[in-house]
């Protein structure tokens, strides 16, 4: 595969364009012009941007970073030689991601080219999947240094070990621990745990089991103890019941015979001949105000009798002054006889007095008469009531109400008496049976009733617990199957579980075999290009499986780690290790290196820029670069040379 051209919409890139050249490329700029967009870009044209990155404290996820600054949507077109033919692909945004729309095409027809999807156009270029790339061809500003990477591994070991890519030791391992795992990766985790946890649990269950019937066996004995002598408090409570049944027929019939007794004694009740229906009282303020109408006639009689004597006394005064004008009237007469024969002045004035008193005893006298009779008509005597013995009657009738009402009474109150011993279930019928009180009161018998009912009660709860318990933990015929499946399972694991602890230890021997011929083949290949690029100072190089490395110098002193090296060395170190893998594992794929030779002198830059120009007449390789010193080696030794 070799880059033509590409062109981007891509973070500070604004439909900017970039054309490298076949081999080595050197692209210089300034810091901020662009140089790590146009390789974050290059790796996102090959493998897509991840969306499922958020953005962190201290990072930004690509879909972040890379938005164009502009506002324009993520866009990129790169054109490219592959298998001969020139290909253009091509990514733009889709609705769901902002770099998601993807075709692949054949630059001269137009024509999609097969096989080329957005999911593995960059493994199908390189050779290899996005997280090799990374770890080997594409080097990063400060990111030299290979990290462990279990496909960049298996890639590696397998290429070097066996000559086959989908062979590797540490795949293997892996399968098989995570084999070995799957039946005990530790005292907890595993099938074996799992099946010893569960044959625990069987164990325990069968235990619980056989406590549950245990509990129900005494919970049934217990169950017919307990009825059977509730049955017998039941029988004695019935005793008592009948034995007040008979005691309350015969209250009840002795009430009824007072009742009829009662009945019996009632006094006829009919009117009184003189008080009719009054009551007591009634009769008693009755014969009471008759006798004080007699009392009140006898009294208006005396004052009458008072007021007639006093009448002829009266009368007697006015037949007085009647028979006094009679005399005075003879007198007159006389009077006036002698006044004719004397013609006496003396006679005259005599005869005028007597007439006086003539006229004047006349006229009283008849009014005092009349007064008289007037007063004897007025008098006549009032009918005087003849009371007799009434208050004695009354006396006797309020005596005779009181009897009656205390006999009302009685009735009513044995009638209360028969009724209410009804109402309790009383009746005159009654059985013949003879029968004896229990040991025990009632009330013993009952409470002693009432704690057996609760206590079978509870025991019933008990017994339908542990058949619910029993129910749900099903059959032990079942938890006994089970137990001898998980036996012969267990057994199997278990010789599972050694045969695979031997097939470890034989691939563990075996690897160290194998890494006789994996150690020298990257060491070899890495020392060869660290020693180019130190001008022989470190000959030679050691590489663990996790790509840690160690330096050995021309004085045959102890290797030396890469962190005990100078920041430049171990950069040359790295560069000379991403080279060796390069070699082994992406051998067409183009190298990007942005700002790798920064920590580089002049010297070792100079030996690394005649490396890169060697190992680019095998590959293409993009070197960026913020310093002029590596664009003036390169238009020295007509190198591309392209300034942003």
């Amino acid at each position: 595969m070799r880059i033509k051209k590409m062109t981007a919409t891509f973070g500070a890139l604004d439909n900017a364009v970039l054309e490298p050249g076949e081999g080595l490329t050197v692209i210089s700029a300034p810091n901020e012009a662009g140089k790590s967009t146009w390789a974050g870009f290059l790796k996102a044209m090959l493998y897509g941007i991840d969306t499922r990155e958020r953005d962190k404290t201290g990072f930004l996820a690509d879909k972040t970073r890379y938005q164009p600054w502009s506002g324009a949507p993520l866009a990129g077109e790169m054109q490219i030689e592959w298998q001969g033919r020139d290909v253009t692909i091509r990514r733009f945004p889709t609705r769901a991601n902002p770099f998601g729309g993807f075709e692949a095409v054949y630059t001269a027809t137009g024509d999609p080219v097969p096989g080329l999807t957005a999911a593995d156009v960059g493994e199908r270029l390189t050779g290899v999947g996005r997280e090799v790339y990374l770890r080997s061809a594409f080097v990063g500003q400060g990111g030299a240094a290979i990290g462990a990477s279990k496909e960049l591994e298996a890639r590696v070991s397998a290429l070097a070990t066996s000559g086959q890519e989908d062979v590797s030791y540490s795949a293997v391992e892996r399968t098989l621990k995570d084999w070995r795992n799957r039946r005990r990766a530790n005292r907890a985790n595993g099938l074996i745990p799992q099946m010893e946890e569960e044959r625990s649990e069987l164990d325990r269950t069968l235990r619980e089991m056989d406590e549950i019937r245990r509990r129900r066996a005494q919970a049934e004995e217990q169950l017919a103890r307990l009825e059977e002598t509730q049955k017998g408090l039941q029988a004695d409570l019935e005793i008592w019941e009948r034995l007040e049944r008979h005691e309350l027929n015969r209250r009840y019939a002795e009430a009824y015979r007072e009742w009829e007794e009662a009945k019996a004694a009632f006094p006829e009740d009919k009117p009184h001949p003189v008080f009719g229906a009054m009551t007591g009282e009634e009769a008693w303020a009755f014969a009471q105000e008759r006798q004080r109408e007699r009392e009140a006639a006898e009294e208006e009689n005396r004052r009458r009798e008072a007021r007639r004597a006093e009448a002829e006394n009266l009368l007697h005064r006015g037949q007085q002054e009647m028979l006094i004008g009679g005399i005075l009237g003879a007198c007159m007469l006389l009077m006036v006889a002698a006044q004719f024969l004397a013609s006496h002045w003396l006679i005259a004035v005599l005869s005028g007095a007597v007439v006086l008193a003539w006229v004047y005893c006349l006229f009283h006298g008849r009014r005092l008469i009349r007064r008289a009779r007037e007063e004897q008509a007025a008098c006549r005597p009032v009918p005087v009531p003849q009371v007799g013995d009434l208050l004695n009657q009354a006396a006797g009738y309020r005596e005779q109400l009181a009897k009656v009402q205390q006999a009302r009474e009685l009735e009513a109150a044995a009638r209360c008496r028969v009724d209410d011993l009804a109402a309790q279930g009383g009746q005159l019928a009654d059985t013949l049976e003879m029968l004896y009180p229990p040991a025990q009161s009632k009330a013993a018998t009952a409470a002693q009733l009432s704690a057996t009912r609760r206590e079978l009660a509870r025991v019933r709860d008990e017994l339908a617990r542990t058949e619910g318990i029993l129910a749900h933990m099903g059959g032990s015929q079942e938890a006994e199957d089970r137990r001898g499946e998980l036996d012969a399972q267990l057994a199997r694991r278990l010789e599972e579980y050694e045969a695979l602890t031997i097939a470890l230890d034989a691939l563990g021997a075996a690897n160290d075999a194998l890494r006789q011929r994996f150690s020298p083949a990257v060491n070899q290949k890495a020392g060869e290009l660290f020693a180019a690029l130190t001008g022989g100072r470190w000959p030679r190089l050691t590489l663990a499986r996790d790509f840690s490395a160690q330096a050995a110098g021309e004085d045959g002193a102890l290797p030396r780690p890469s962190l005990a090296l100078s920041a430049g060395t171990a950069e040359q170190l790295y560069l000379a290790v991403r080279l060796a893998v390069c070699a082994l594992t992406v051998p067409g794929a183009p190298i990007v290196l942005d700002d790798a030779l920064a920590a580089f002198d002049d010297g070792r830059m100079a030996l690394a820029l005649d490396l890169l120009a060697e190992q680019a007449e095998e590959r293409q390789i993009l070197l960026f670069s913020c310093h002029s010193r590596e664009a003036e080696w390169a238009k020295a030794r007509n190198v591309s040379v392209i300034k942003l």
